[in-house]
């Protein structure tokens, strides 16, 4: 069977000695980087030292860095911007105007206020930033990818070790511990979209090369999400892009076979659980027959499920009382403002509702503004060669960009922190292949014609 094409670097385990120090210094700083991009000490219990010295002040560094790099740009060099940065540009600066503007209207906010609760969206510049490192080579592809997958593997024994270690009721009412009766009262919400990153890239390497080993790490990661972190939008999101990519890329022969395998371990699975341990089958019902309910707007009994549906009947209420607030949006209260968000509206989060909650606060015209992000990865996909779409690393990125989006519907994805970081960096590594065919005179670190051994 044809595989695919491999970045030129094989994984951080089998690099050669040659700069291998070097190297490696710079996938640990990639995965420091994809820390602060996916949030991922905001769910830990480190998460009052991380906001105040690492989280905002990267916000800050991404700030004046976007500064100097648009000063160099215009002044010194005297060039232009790629579509990807302008889109980027023209999408931060709607959403400052709007943010100030739309609650001065609608609310009586001053404007400052108004954009200043929006500060979290100074994280989409991170994109700038990879992109900037990528263009003038101190990180390369492979290094991205080492990075990633490094970040899934080593977060993983600590993750199960505060599983096993921690009780998740002495820190509720924190940001990494979530509580709910349906599935099992308190437990650890820790971040998990390495994982998700890792489920995709070892699954597209083992329907590639029918490895087992790729088919063992992809499914304990997935199993990890499933049946550890039970968010039901991400698991379904990820197991249908999964999905997706299984019917596009494989021949009909392996779709019946692995179809019939897959069916085969699920049916054994819920089997071995409802003999040892019935009562996760009666957990995962009723988690997901919550979601048809909600779906058909009625009371769950589950409370985040039941918040929902009182958070959506403000969000009509709002479209109601504010004028074209649904093209407008409403905006987002400071909570530095009489009282903030919650004196005005009650028990509301946006992004609880996931798209309804991205047009009630940034409207239509934020959403379509917002989903240009997505339009530029269709429009560069199309156009790149051949060779570039078989690499693995271009497929997972593409894949987990898709995932990302699914996953948004219910979330609000890219609108809502830490999704800004993750749509913007994702998309910047997308468009570096497109940047890479329209420059081959820069030689960037990349052979399309070495096969995946």
């Amino acid at each position: 069977m044809q595989q695919g094409f491999e970045l030129t670097s094989h994984p951080i385990i089998t690099t050669s000695i040659q700069n291998t120090w070097k190297r490696r210094l710079k996938v640990l700083g990639v995965y420091f980087l994809f820390i602060n991009i996916f949030g991922t000490l905001i769910k830990s219990p480190l998460t009052l030292y991380y906001l105040l010295y690492g989280g905002y002040p990267m916000l800050f560094f991404y700030l004046l860095f976007t500064i100097s790099f648009v000063i160099d740009k215009i002044f010194v060099k005297n060039a232009g911007f790629t579509s990807y940065e302008v889109i980027i540009f023209v999408l931060l600066t709607f959403i400052m105007l709007q943010a100030g503007f739309v609650t001065n209207f609608y609310f009586g906010q001053p404007i400052f206020l108004g954009m200043s609760a929006e500060k979290s969206w100074l994280a989409i510049l991170s994109g700038i930033f990879l992109f900037y490192l990528l263009k003038t080579k101190a990180l390369d592809l492979t290094i991205l990818r080492d990075g990633l997958l490094f970040m899934a593997w080593f977060n993983l024994p600590w993750y199960l070790l505060m599983l096993l270690t921690l009780n998740p009721n002495q820190f509720a009412g924190t940001l990494f511990v979530y509580c709910n009766s349906t599935k099992g009262g308190c437990q650890f919400e820790f971040d998990i979209f390495g994982f998700a990153f890792a489920t995709i890239y070892y699954f597209i390497r083992f329907t590639r090369t029918n490895k087992i080993k790729y088919a063992l790490f992809f499914i304990g990661f997935f199993a990890y999400i499933f049946f550890i972190n039970q968010k039901r939008g991400t698991s379904v999101a990820l197991l249908g892009t999964l999905g997706l990519y299984f019917l596009i890329y494989t021949s009909k022969e392996k779709i019946v076979y692995y179809s019939m395998a897959f069916i085969l371990i699920i049916v054994t699975t819920v089997g071995m659980l409802e003999i040892l341990r019935p009562d996760i089958n009666d957990r995962i019902v009723d988690m997901y027959t919550s979601v048809v309910l909600v779906l058909t707007g009625q009371e769950t009994g589950e409370a985040s499920a039941d918040a929902r549906l009182r958070e959506s009947a403000i969000a009509f209420k709002y479209f109601g009382k504010h004028t074209f607030s649904w093209f407008f949006g409403n905006g987002k209260i400071n909570n530095d403002w009489r009282g903030g968000p919650t004196a005005e509206l009650g028990h509301f989060y946006a992004s609880d509702i996931g798209m309804l909650g991205v047009v009630y606060q940034f409207g239509v015209l934020g959403l379509l503004i917002g989903l240009s992000q997505y339009w530029l990865v269709f429009r560069t996909h199309r156009r790149l060669h051949k060779e570039f779409k078989k690499d693995y690393f271009y497929q997972a990125t593409l894949f987990f960009i898709i995932f990302f989006i699914v996953r948004g519907i219910p979330t609000g994805g890219s609108f809502f922190d830490p999704g800004i970081a993750i749509a913007s960096s994702f998309v910047a590594i997308h468009y570096f292949y497109y940047y890479i065919q329209k420059h081959p005179d820069r030689n960037y670190k990349y052979n399309p014609n070495q096969m995946l051994t």
